[in-house]
């Protein structure tokens, strides 16, 4: 286990199951300089102490699992109705593809198995509310975000310096995903990871503005919009955007 105190915020990722440690361990290499990690195997004992335990410290909270495995579920709900009471943003990443109607008590849940580069719109979101972050958000800005009984959509790409920022939208909305067909049209959120030699660090805030402009036009939503701008150094000079609409 990671020391919280070492990451960029307060995250943890929990795999759950077979099928959630088995996604845990595709994944780990992406999130494991960002997110605490933890494993639940279905034949451990889940108390509310434990729970308790797995939640001091934590302010954003993501579980894999399947939610095929009845025992997993039991975990899932018993982690997620404490994320709940403490406020903890969790977000519930299933392997499954099978559409399955339970109430887990998260805040949102997502079908990995459809995409996973959910799993790099989900650091982004952990990422965009670091104080590393260069411009970044609050996060009952996440809350307000994820946390409805409606439906979301969402879309992810990375992107070199060959790539103009009009065909960086266009690729954006020819591959946005949703988790159903109502919205509440409030909030949307644009995550933006960039190489500090992508551009350049006095070209950085306009040529952001520029590209943040053409997705604004580009968008048929009339949510409300706000960014983030994470600068790193080991990139690729490459740029990274994730938008997400509620």
């Amino acid at each position: 286990m990671n020391n919280l105190n070492n990451l960029t915020k307060n995250a943890k990722i929990i795999g759950i199951g077979d099928d959630g440690i088995k996604t845990l361990d595709s994944i780990i290499d992406k999130i494991k300089d960002t997110m605490d990690i933890e494993k639940i195997s279905i034949n451990q004992d889940i108390d509310k102490d434990y729970v308790r335990g797995l939640l001091d410290g934590v302010d954003i909270l993501t579980l894999t699992y399947s939610s095929k495995d009845l025992r997993s579920k039991e975990i899932v709900k018993a982690i997620g109705y404490m994320a709940s009471e403490r406020r903890v943003l969790s977000i519930g990443l299933d392997s499954s593809p099978d559409e399955i109607k339970d109430d887990l008590g998260l805040n949102r849940e997502l079908k990995i198995s459809k995409n996973i580069e959910l799993i790099d719109l989900v650091k982004m979101m952990v990422d965009s509310v670091s104080d590393l972050c260069m411009i970044n958000i609050d996060l009952t800005d996440l809350k307000e975000l994820l946390s409805t009984d409606k439906s979301i959509k969402y879309t992810y790409g990375e992107f070199d310096k060959s790539s103009s920022y009009d065909d960086i939208t266009k690729l954006l909305f020819e591959n946005m995903k949703d988790t159903g067909k109502e919205f509440i049209d409030k909030k949307s959120i644009i995550f933006v990871d960039m190489d500090e030699n992508y551009i350049g660090e006095d070209a950085t805030l306009i040529e952001l503005n520029e590209l943040l402009n053409k997705i604004e036009k580009n968008s048929r939503s009339k949510a409300e919009s706000i960014f983030s701008l994470y600068l790193r150094k080991q990139l690729d000079a490459k740029i990274r955007v994730g938008i997400i609409y509620n």
